[in-house]
């Protein structure tokens, strides 16, 4: 149900087609983005009915570091677009406690986990998507 709530809006979010359906690029640069915690930048690529962004890019430049944070519902699924993502867990920045993460690793976030992320040498790009709670617990099971 949730990737044809996703589908619903990515398509929403397409110009009609001139023709039969079609695969179309998502121009990212038209999309509308705003900062978050003060240093990075969250472009929603789908938002659900109560407008929350479902699917997104966070944007760090080189020497930005997210605050520590938690979320208070769903998993989140955070994947390393570009750049080497420092991450860590818990309330205070500690970099001697940070894991690096190159581009192309996949990050599982539970609710209420504290965390803080860092562009420590290079820009980085993640996408973030945001699970319901039906879909989480059917995600946590198959980690088990």
């Amino acid at each position: 149900m949730m990737v044809g709530f996703l589908s619903l809006v990515l398509i929403s979010m397409l110009p009609p087609a001139s023709s039969a359906e079609h695969t179309s690029l998502l121009n990212i640069n038209s999309l509308s983005r705003k900062q978050v915690y003060g240093v990075a930048y969250l472009t929603p690529l789908a938002v659900s009915n109560a407008g929350t962004p479902v699917v997104a890019l966070l944007d760090l430049r080189a020497g930005d570091v997210v605050p520590p944070h938690a979320t208070a519902s769903g998993l989140r699924l955070l994947t390393v677009l570009q750049g080497n993502l420092s991450w860590g867990d818990g309330k205070t920045v500690d970099q001697a406690r940070e894991t690096v993460y190159p581009a192309g690793s996949i990050l599982t976030l539970p609710a209420g986990v504290y965390h803080w992320a860092a562009a420590r040498s290079e820009d980085v790009r993640i996408q973030l998507v945001v699970l319901d709670e039906a879909t989480t617990l059917a995600v946590q099971e198959q980690m088990q």
